[in-house]
């Protein structure tokens, strides 16, 4: 498409919620900040929250009358949330984030500069302000100048922090609701992309991005992550996805042996390791059941 300076039309944000009382309030009052000046909705997914989080949801509308709020309780899972989200978009161009971050001011203009020469666009995670020790070491900070490239293959946007043409995401019919959790954002970027669309990367569209900060929370989400990893491979080993190196894994195995003796230490050194052995776990339990090796 060609380069548009104007007015693009109203803009729609998706943010999946369940059970957020805590932590939406603070994405809100950040999304009523933007400097993005044209017209914008934000439509919040409720996806089961029983903590009072609808309730809170409601007084907000009170103070954002461009807030919408769906319900989804029958339809859990993040990818199904994102869907019935941008069912319910009413702009051209979807921005999508979570209800435990936080945006910068410059989010959604961020996003929508890149949106205007390209179909989908991510932006960079932010990983100091919103996380403690704990957190930040099961996952350092690191330089955020690029899509994420974590398999070698296709890069991608987090789906805290991504962007897409609304007719994009309805001519590949949607995220994949089978992926309710690791891959969820990976799978739909790379059939973007394996359908001939670019992605773009918005430097200036920043989300303060919030861990887990609990070492037991930390081992389910890298387990899930872990599992989603041979359901990929099993998805797009046909169109390129190179399959893990046995040496790389057994590297990994090598390193937490060595470290294990940190799974009775502090919280912060049991952190990273607890996450790797959480990883790894996942990816045998889910390359036995794709039967696809991936470790």
């Amino acid at each position: 498409m060609n380069g548009n300076t104007g007015p693009v039309g109203l803009v729609s944000v998706v943010m999946p919620a369940r059970n957020a009382r805590t932590t939406i309030a603070a994405q809100l009052e950040a999304l009523s900040r933007q400097t993005y000046p044209d017209p914008w909705e934000v439509i919040v997914v409720d996806n089961g929250s029983s903590d009072g989080t609808r309730e809170l949801l409601r007084s907000w509308q009170r103070r954002m009358p461009q807030l919408r709020v769906v319900d989804s309780a029958e339809a859990r899972g993040v990818n199904r949330a994102r869907n019935l989200g941008c069912r319910h978009a009413r702009g051209a161009f979807v921005l999508v984030c979570d209800a435990d971050d936080v945006v910068a001011p410059g989010w959604m203009a961020g996003l929508v500069d890149a949106l205007r020469t390209s179909p989908a666009a991510g932006g960079a995670l932010e990983r100091r302000l919103l996380n403690g020790p704990v957190a930040l070491a099961a996952r350092p900070p690191k330089k955020s100048d690029a899509l994420l490239d974590t398999f070698g293959f296709l890069p991608y946007p987090a789906g805290a922090n991504c962007g897409f043409h609304r007719e994009l995401w309805s001519r590949l019919g949607g995220f994949d609701e089978s992926y309710r959790y690791g891959g969820d954002d990976t799978e739909f970027f790379w059939r973007a992309q394996l359908a001939g669309h670019r992605l773009a990367f918005a430097p200036h569209a920043v989300v303060h991005y919030r861990l887990r900060d609990e070492v037991r929370a930390i081992a389910r989400q890298f387990y899930d992550y872990g599992r989603s990893h041979p359901k990929l491979y099993r998805d797009f080993a046909g169109r390129g996805m190179p399959a893990s190196r046995l040496g790389d894994a057994a590297r990994a195995w090598w390193t937490l042996l060595v470290h294990a003796p940190h799974l009775v230490g502090p919280a912060d050194r049991r952190a990273p390791v607890v996450a790797q052995l959480a990883l790894r776990a996942g990816r045998l339990v889910s390359s036995a059941r794709h039967r696809r090796c991936y470790l």
